[in-house]
């Protein structure tokens, strides 16, 4: 075992008072990458520190070390961006957002969510207009095109099931023997 610091280490575990004592400093240092800072200084691992702000820190401090932003507050920022009518960086001042990377994924993920739900314009179809036949004849060579377009579809995707699973699907003709 590793000789004991003063106030400090017994062996290889910290005291609790040293603990609380960073959690303070960490409490009292008002910039962001606080955490980082005192971790640094005291020769404490970044996690560690966070775990002692966890379990030892106020109330008051973890409430507002990360705000959670509704999912509607979360998309007005963001349409205020699309629209124009801020930037990021000043988006980041009005609504206290600490990291400009946080603004960025919510943009992203909302032009995601808008690219899904997104559905062409029913003016402009890209389907043939279907022209209605007009005599018996029409329809029967129609409705002849239709089945021979289906039974060769059909046969497409044996062949591509046949390939893809290496088994033969197709039916075999004959008596069995």
């Amino acid at each position: 075992m590793s000789k004991g610091i003063k106030d400090q280490k017994y062996g290889r575990l910290y005291l609790t008072g040293f603990k609380k004592q960073l959690v303070s400093e960490v409490e009292k240092e008002d910039v962001a990458g606080a955490i980082k800072m005192v971790s640094e200084r005291h020769g404490v691992g970044h996690k560690t520190l966070c775990t002692w702000i966890d379990k030892y820190g106020s109330k008051a401090y973890k409430d507002n070390r990360r705000k959670r932003r509704t999912l509607p507050e979360r998309d007005r920022i963001v349409s205020e961006i699309i629209l124009g009518k801020l930037t990021i960086a000043e988006v980041q001042i009005k609504y206290d957002v600490p990291c400009r990377d946080t603004v960025t994924s919510w943009v992203r993920k909302h032009q995601r969510s808008q690219k899904e739900f997104h559905l062409p314009n029913p003016a402009v179809s890209t389907f043939p207009e279907i022209i209605e036949p007009n005599t018996e004849q029409e329809i029967s060579n129609e409705a002849f095109k239709q089945a021979q377009l289906k039974i060769r579809s059909l046969e497409i995707m044996l062949d591509i099931a046949s390939a893809e699973f290496k088994v033969n699907i197709r039916k075999k003709f004959g008596a069995k023997q």
